[in-house]
């Protein structure tokens, strides 16, 4: 997008309007599901808007895990934001200001405050995960011929589309696909979260999976494709072939037993089948980092995830466990590896050593 500078000091002429996207932009970073695919591009097209956005982010990440028991850091943004609207107002009386340096400006000024906001605990403490509002429920809504299933944490869901294909929706995600393919040379949805797909063949039509970071076409095949976000983006082909290519038109070609991430670089799956144990109602791990598993409970359970030694984070495991049993035994089976410490503290999972 095309802006308009002020050539005098070279700085926007319309800094509000520049804040509105950089608010915008960080939304659609951490929830890109509430954007269409065609504004998620005009969004993250923007690098320098992006880049800065993401250090932000990671400032906000470092300063929550460095202080306070489990902060209501995103509260306290949006409080920020309510009580400093113009976050940029020291940097506007700087001359022959650049325009990178004034999102980088605006970054440090808001995550200095947040700083200041936090309050300081004695034990240090790293959350990884945050609960949602309890209480969610499978969600369904239709809006111009395309149907949007959403499915909360701690639940999943099998869905049969118009083509016959089999689709298992995971905790916290949603397909968006159209009422019927007829007339269409594609077969294409669009999915944030996790799904383990079987698909109906069909030669003459594709079926695509889109995702903020990767397009995966087949033509009939069953494989899991994993995009939280584009940094917890993965596809894992079980049976059949597939195609997955990124936005910058980087391709690559998946043999059964085979996966891949955001960056396009091709690994061998040990067990493949692990892959989609959560449609079977299982957990199950192969030397992951523990933060993944973590997470991955958090998520199912809905609840806050913090860990008081950051080492202990990328410690590797193989866990197995059912889905069906209570957050109290999943930890005690967890606990019985001896490797690390997880416990219930004021309604938070706390993990150490």
């Amino acid at each position: 997008m095309k802006r308009n500078w002020n050539t005098e000091n070279d700085r926007p002429m319309d800094m509000k309007e520049n804040e509105d996207r950089m608010g915008r932009t960080l939304d659609a970073l951490e929830h890109p599901g509430r954007f269409t695919k065609e504004e998620l591009e005009e969004l993250l097209a923007d690098r320098e808007c992006v880049a800065a956005c993401r250090d932000l982010l990671d400032c906000r990440e470092a300063l929550a895990r460095r202080h306070a028991a489990a902060p209501d850091v995103d509260g306290q943004w949006e409080a920020f934001c309510r009580r400093h609207p113009d976050a940029a107002g020291a940097a506007r009386g700087r001359k022959r200001m650049r325009r990178a340096a004034w999102w980088t400006a605006l970054a440090v000024a808001a995550s200095l405050a947040l700083l200041m906001m936090l309050p300081l605990t004695g034990r240090r403490e790293y959350t990884v995960f945050r609960a949602g509002p309890a209480g969610g429920e499978v969600k369904e809504e239709v809006r111009g011929g395309i149907r949007t299933v959403r499915i909360p944490r701690g639940m999943s869901r099998r869905l049969v589309l118009p083509d016959g294909s089999r689709v298992w929706l995971n905790a916290e995600s949603s397909l968006s696909y159209p009422g019927s393919f007829g007339g269409r040379d594609r077969r294409e949805v669009t999915l944030q979260g996790e799904a383990y797909f079987e698909v109906a063949p069909d030669s003459l039509h594709p079926f695509v999976v889109e995702t903020a970071a990767l397009q995966t076409q087949v033509l009939g095949t069953s494989f899991n494709v994993r995009a939280y976000s584009p940094e917890d983006t993965r596809v894992t082909l079980l049976r059949g072939s597939v195609k997955v290519s990124d936005r910058h038109r980087g391709e690559l070609l998946l043999r059964p037993g085979e996966g891949t991430d955001s960056s396009l670089d091709r690994k061998t799956v040990e067990d493949a089948e692990d892959c989609r144990a959560w449609t079977d109602g299982r957990f199950a791990f192969d030397d992951a980092p523990l933060v993944e598993i973590m997470r991955e409970l958090g998520r199912w359970y809905n609840v806050d995830i913090v860990f008081t030694d950051r080492e202990v984070m990328q410690e590797r495991l193989h866990f197995r466990a059912d889905r069906r049993d209570s957050l109290e035994q999943v930890l005690e089976l967890l606990n019985c590896l001896r490797k690390v410490r997880a416990r219930i503290e004021d309604g938070r999972v706390v993990v150490g050593v």
